[in-house]
């Protein structure tokens, strides 16, 4: 009888024992659920917010990119026309090339060329020309094959476009004069 009133007494001691060991592990439970409901929300406001910073990037490109195209119409500039047209694909494409480089390193180049190709199949060969034999910064940001990369190319192209027309407009002048 003593035996049986000492291993009663064990199972009640084990059976309380798992019973507060479940009851802590349901209330973490309980706390990673609402931890992972709060990453989740975090996380769909930090790609909506990117997907944001993309859209509106790609308007100020786009737009910087449109008065370039109406400076270089109205200087009648061959060479910043030719420059134009040979950056209006990246433009054009800006947010979906963002969101590519977004998911990884390595992207940009692969989605840039599907982006030229749609515009032109020569189009992305000769812009891989310009950048070769261009700047050295053209070539470090292109090789970079990253966001980062990305997003200095887009300034440091449409910036050099500024530098192009201004020398073209200052040539017009001493022509000119």
């Amino acid at each position: 009888m003593f035996f049986v009133l000492i291993i009663t007494a064990i199972f009640v001691v084990i059976s309380i024992y798992f019973f507060l060991r479940a009851e802590k592990l349901q209330r973490q439970l309980i706390s990673q659920k609402r931890d992972s409901f709060i990453t989740r929300k975090e996380n769909k406001v930090l790609a909506d917010s990117m997907t944001l910073f993309s859209t509106r990037g790609q308007e100020f490109a786009q737009a910087k990119l449109a008065r370039l195209k109406v400076q270089a119409k109205s200087s009648e500039d061959e060479q910043l026309i030719i420059h134009v047209e040979l950056i209006s694909p990246l433009i054009n494409n800006y947010s979906v090339i963002f969101r590519e480089c977004l998911r990884g390193k390595g992207r940009l180049k692969a989605v840039s060329q599907k982006c030229f190709e749609n515009h032109d199949r020569a189009a992305y060969k000769k812009f891989v020309a310009f950048i070769v034999t261009g700047d050295k910064q053209l070539k470090r940001y292109w090789s970079s094959d990253n966001l980062n990369g990305f997003l200095f190319l887009v300034d440091a192209l449409l910036t050099i476009e500024d530098s192009i027309s201004a020398s073209s407009n200052l040539k017009k002048t001493v022509c000119t004069s």
